[in-house]
């Protein structure tokens, strides 16, 4: 009867252990980090932290938003002097595993006449960047916002940049890229992600 009542607690035991073991399974599935999904939205908060410039650390909180290639990543840290100068701030840094292969930062602009056509808009915000950028290529234009590509240069370095602003609250923010690290789709394909909006 000892041994008979023994095997059973012995069943009841393997039993509990197996239903455990696949409860873990499905707490684990539901509660999985999907961070590294290409599609997950990318949320980028600036100013990100304050600068030498008062001006800069005023301006109006702001979030970006856009979906990263797969593999790339933000950090708070990186070496901007591996890019051509540019009128940037509070940058966060963009890593593809381990290498740094550009940053996102941010400015202010002030807004040109009001009877400015919106597909020349444009021209009045990227010399805020003060680089030298010798074509731009308009990816995406609504009434607010307007998101682009183009060459970026300081005369020494070159660099592939996005430039994108919005012209409700006068903030724009530079995407800089080692050159050739994205191709001229993966450059469309995050213009077409980016959105833009006062926090």
């Amino acid at each position: 009867m000892q041994d008979k009542r023994q095997d059973f607690s012995d069943k009841i035991s393997v039993i509990m252990a197996v239903g455990l073991v696949v409860l873990s399974l499905i707490v684990n599935s539901f509660f999985r980090d999907d961070s590294a999904d290409p599609n997950v939205i990318t949320e980028i908060r600036f100013p990100a932290y304050e600068t030498e410039y008062r001006e800069i650390n005023s301006a109006m909180p702001f979030v970006v938003n856009n979906k990263l290639p797969e593999g790339w990543s933000l950090s708070y840290e990186g070496d901007e002097k591996l890019f051509p100068e540019a009128d940037l701030y509070s940058p966060y840094y963009i890593y593809n595993g381990d290498v740094c292969i550009g940053y996102i930062g941010f400015n202010i602009f002030t807004p040109p006449a009001e009877d400015t056509d919106i597909k020349e808009y444009h021209k009045a915000v990227i010399p805020e960047v003060n680089a030298d950028i010798p074509d731009y290529t308009i990816v995406r234009l609504t009434e607010w916002f307007e998101a682009g590509y183009c060459t970026l240069s300081d005369g020494e370095k070159t660099a592939d940049a996005i430039i994108c602003f919005n012209k409700d609250i006068h903030t724009m923010a530079g995407i800089v890229l080692t050159e050739g690290v994205a191709d001229e789709t993966t450059l469309q394909q995050i213009c077409l992600s980016l959105s833009f909006s006062a926090m």
